[in-house]
């Protein structure tokens, strides 16, 4: 009976599906980034410094503007500023970042190009980070250009893992082409 009732539900909305609103979302992937990161220290005992990363590469596998699916491999770049904390405690991989990520992601309509606000918390060589459209978590890893003991880490391989997630109205900081409806 429940499912007699369902069926005839199913069978009634179904067309009305097609009247509804469009949905707002215009993205939803899993990614990983990977690259080289570069800290530059004002001085030596500094507890201030920048960050870089270039080159490097994003992969997604999802879809974006509902229906494009997301492609493969597009270029990721990025570079701020960090504060190490405590100052003078210890390891010089402990990070706030701030600064401006800018990525592409290759979908079967378009490149998607965004440039985006930027921060990450860096505590030894894992770490965390967020954007308007990434999130997720990082790892710092061998081979170090520095050994945090004799002198600081200056350049390290990174591994991320982040999801990609965008909503309309676009952010007026990024460059995202607005689907036809």
């Amino acid at each position: 009976m429940k499912r007699t009732i369902l069926l005839v539900l199913a069978v009634v909305a179904l067309p009305l599906v097609g009247f509804g609103p469009v949905a707002d979302a215009t993205g939803a992937a899993a990614c990983t980034i990977s690259g080289t990161m570069t800290f530059t220290a004002a001085s030596v005992e500094a507890s201030q410094g920048a960050w870089a990363i270039d080159p490097a590469v994003i992969s997604c596998q999802g879809l974006y503007n509902g229906y494009e699916r997301i492609l493969g491999p597009g270029t990721f770049s990025g570079a701020g500023t960090y504060a190490a904390f405590p100052p003078g405690g210890g390891s010089c991989l402990h990070h706030l970042g701030t600064g401006t990520v800018d990525y592409t992601v290759l979908t079967s309509a378009s490149d998607v190009h965004l440039v985006e606000p930027h921060a990450y918390t860096l505590l030894g060589p894992t770490g965390t980070f967020e954007s308007p459209s990434l999130r997720g978590s990082f790892q710092v890893m061998a081979p170090y250009d520095g050994d945090c003991v004799t002198k600081p880490v200056t350049k390290a391989l990174f591994v991320a893992q982040a999801v990609l997630t965008r909503f309309y109205p676009e952010d007026p900081t990024n460059r995202l082409p607005k689907p036809e409806r």
